[in-house]
């Protein structure tokens, strides 16, 4: 059964910054190997960490909805956290949908983050 799934990736903020096209590719890869069929993807924000990830202290956020297999969630969690280059990921059931606040700053045109995003 094919359902609507979002994953938050975190990547280095540093490797991001040099090659932000190969970061997202990396994260897009783990879930498109187990026949993801990517829907949106986010930039988020570049943001300091609350604690150290593989003495990783900035990280860059992307946000993936994406249609998927139910039973084929579990390896891709695997594939992630295989991936030297993926600090973390989460990846839940979109009950609600892509909606607009979901959306990223930079994707919305805005300036600066919603307030409810900034530290």
């Amino acid at each position: 059964m094919t359902k609507l799934y979002e994953a938050m990736f975190i990547v280095d903020s540093a490797k991001a910054k040099e090659d932000y096209a190969k970061m997202e590719a990396e994260c897009l890869g783990c879930l498109t190997r187990h026949g993801a069929e990517i829907v949106k993807s986010v930039k988020w924000d570049d943001r300091r960490l609350a604690y150290e990830i593989r003495k990783v202290k900035r990280g860059t956020f992307i946000l993936v909805h994406f249609n998927s297999d139910t039973q084929a969630i579990a390896k891709m969690e695997r594939q992630c956290a295989l991936n030297e280059n993926v600090l973390r990921v989460l990846i839940l059931a979109d009950e609600d949908g892509i909606e607009p606040q979901t959306l990223g700053a930079r994707e919305r045109g805005d300036s600066e983050a919603p307030a409810e995003a900034v530290e």
